[in-house]
């Protein structure tokens, strides 16, 4: 790795940031707080020097972690990993609360707030980590700018994380763990000690909202659980737990895809790693707010699979990475034996199986009948056309015939699916679960309200088109003076009910193009629509009167002492929580005992991604102290 110039700059006295992140450099920042810098009693240009040095080594070792060592349970040490933007801090302080609760002193919890510059989102956050007893393991960093997306976050917190943790849990800020998800998480890791991703479900506490959370569960309900698809699952996101050493011989998160996740599982399955569904309910989320926050959701979860799967035979699969780096500092090869990874080769038969699971599982939001919209689009204006130039009644009828015949086959097959769902996951938190047929119709009309987005949304991927990543608002963002109903069915998709609002008109009895068959199928699609949007308007009209569901877990105050009970003793809430002077006095005293014994250690490279694709930049990470700037 050539040697770059350090940007490194003492913040009291030019106020400029901090542009190189030095993985050893991350116990002397306890927390993410960067205040005790300006302590005067701290030796500046010795640190400066410290961090040049490091800065300049030239290789990145990986801590020797091994699958096969994961003999117990008492050996497993996790990171959870929160990646925020703009969220609502009371809403990430009770994933954190729930997080903290569950934890063994092992585990770690690390918030990494990103490309966001709204300093009262991230401060409250920022103070309350601050707060926590520093045993606790919780540690917040603020990110002013990082590109690659969710993925480019993500691979900061992979060189932040504890190199003592095994493995990783990804968790969405609304995401909360329930009382068993610690147990359930180091169970399933002995029981697949050899799996580099093990995918825990989503599942959703906001009750009103009965349609969409079932159309959202039936991808874990019902698509996951086929038994072409459980053993070779790629990943969903949250709860998400990730071999460390396999993530990082893998080169870490890639950004090629706004699905960062979706894309890491194909790579891994490619490289011979395995994974596998655990259906087993530990966490639940928020549903988004409004019909046009789901859309935006499905979309981007749409593109970012289609931008997977068209990428998918663009390389060949590879059979094996290694972590040592060449001379080529982008380029992640392979010899290492600290790494321990457990791969196979694959034959045929098998790349055909993944081939399948994958197309299964990339596609399940995806319909195909974007040509049969756009063949109905042309037919409609041949009907136009024809008061101007003499078509012939069959050239119409023969087009729309083969649309409808499309989109029969395309609602059926979703009914069916619909209808052999058994909603296994939802007795897990609610033994008195009942999916009747009239709940299962209706998640079938809800599932409709994206017909348009799964069969057009995706189109712009054929020619390469890049979309910004756009996060789910945790926000409740409706206005008072907006109707939900009114709201609802201004955004909800509407090209199908026009196309077949028209094609009703069109070959009704009272025109030369009449046709019964037409006309019935028609008025049909007409109506499903209608029924779909009404589903819908019913649902966030609900959501918007809804109160907030909690889980049934401890007060603030016992969770703390609960997880400071091991480390402080029986000690009341307020005083695990230490205050900011007592906390910054002892944090510069411990800083300036642990710069004299890490000066001579030196083992930071920048991490690189395989296939050339650099996958975080140094330069890019800005981190900074809000009070100095």
């Amino acid at each position: 790795m050539s040697d770059r110039p350090l940007n490194f700059h003492t913040i009291k006295n030019d106020k400029k940031s901090i542009n190189t992140i030095i993985k050893e450099f991350k116990p002397l920042l306890q927390n993410e707080q960067l205040l005790t810098l300006d302590n005067p009693s701290l030796d500046k240009p010795t640190l400066n020097t410290y961090i040049s040095d490091i800065h300049r080594s030239n290789t990145y070792k990986l801590g020797k972690l091994s699958a096969n060592n994961l003999n117990t349970q008492e050996q497993v040490a996790l990171s959870f990993q929160i990646m925020t933007r703009a969220e609502p801090p009371e809403l990430v302080i009770e994933t954190i609360k729930s997080l903290l609760a569950v934890k063994k002193p092992e585990d770690e919890i690390l918030i990494v707030d990103n490309n966001n510059q709204e300093t009262h989102l991230y401060q409250p956050l920022a103070d309350y980590c601050n707060k926590l007893h520093p045993k606790l393991n919780v540690h917040f960093y603020h990110v002013d700018s990082v590109k690659g997306y969710k993925a480019g976050a993500l691979n900061l917190a992979l060189q932040l994380m504890d190199d003592n943790c095994t493995h990783i849990v990804v968790v969405d800020s609304d995401y909360q763990a329930l009382p068993h998800a610690r147990a359930a998480i180091a169970n399933a890791i002995a029981t697949y000690p050899k799996h580099t991703l093990l995918q825990f479900p989503q599942f959703y506490r906001s009750s009103a909202q009965t349609e969409v959370q079932s159309e959202l569960n039936h991808y874990f309900n019902h698509h996951l659980l086929c038994s072409f698809n459980c053993s070779k699952a790629l990943s969903t996101g949250t709860f998400a737990v990730i071999n460390r050493s396999d993530l990082l011989a893998l080169g870490g998160w890639s950004s090629a895809s706004i699905t960062e996740d979706a894309q890491m599982g194909v790579k891994m399955h490619r490289s011979g790693l395995f994974s596998q569904f655990i259906p087993e309910v530990i966490s639940t989320g928020l549903l988004p707010h409004t019909l046009k926050d789901l859309m935006s959701q499905r979309q981007r979860w749409i593109y970012g699979n289609m931008q997977v799967l068209s990428g998918y035979f663009s390389s060949a699969p590879v059979s094996k990475v290694d972590v040592t780096q060449t001379s080529t500092p982008s380029v992640l090869t392979t010899t290492s034996k600290d790494s321990a990874v457990f791969r196979h080769t694959q034959s045929m038969s098998e790349r055909l199986k993944y081939l399948r699971a994958h197309f299964s599982q990339l596609t399940a939001w995806v319909n195909f009948t974007g040509p049969f919209i756009v063949l109905h689009f042309f037919a409609l204006l041949m009907i136009v056309a024809s008061t101007v130039y003499p078509i012939s009644k069959a050239a119409v009828q023969l087009p729309l015939m083969m649309v409808y015949s499309g989109y029969a086959f395309f609602v059926i097959r979703r009914l069916m699916a619909y209808l052999n769902d058994k909603a296994p996951l939802n007795k897990q938190v609610n033994h008195q679960h009942q999916f009747t047929l009239k709940g299962k119709l209706r998640t079938w009309l809800m599932h409709l309200n994206f017909w348009e987005l799964g069969a057009l949304s995706w189109t712009p991927v054929l020619w390469g088109q890049n979309k910004p990543f756009n996060c789910t608002p945790k926000h409740n963002l409706m206005t008072d003076d907006t109707a939900p109903w009114l709201e609802s069915l201004m955004v909800a998709p509407k090209l199908l009910l026009l196309l077949n609002l028209f094609t009703a008109v069109m070959v009704s009895p009272l025109t030369d193009f009449y046709s019964p068959a037409l006309f019935v199928c028609a008025v049909s699609f007409l109506l499903l629509k209608v029924a779909s949007v009404m589903v819908a308007i019913d649902n966030f009209s609900a959501a918007k009167t809804q109160k907030p569901v909690k889980i049934a877990t401890m007060r603030s105050e016992q969770y703390i002492n609960t997880v400071t009970g091991q480390f402080v003793g029986p000690t009341p809430a307020k005083l695990a929580m230490k205050t900011t002077l007592e906390r910054s006095k002892l944090e510069a005293t411990a800083k300036l005992d642990k710069l004299g014994k890490v000066i001579e250690k030196s083992k930071l490279s920048n991490l690189e991604a395989s296939n050339n694709q650099q996958f975080i930049s140094k330069s890019d990470v800005t981190y900074f102290d809000k009070k100095q700037l």
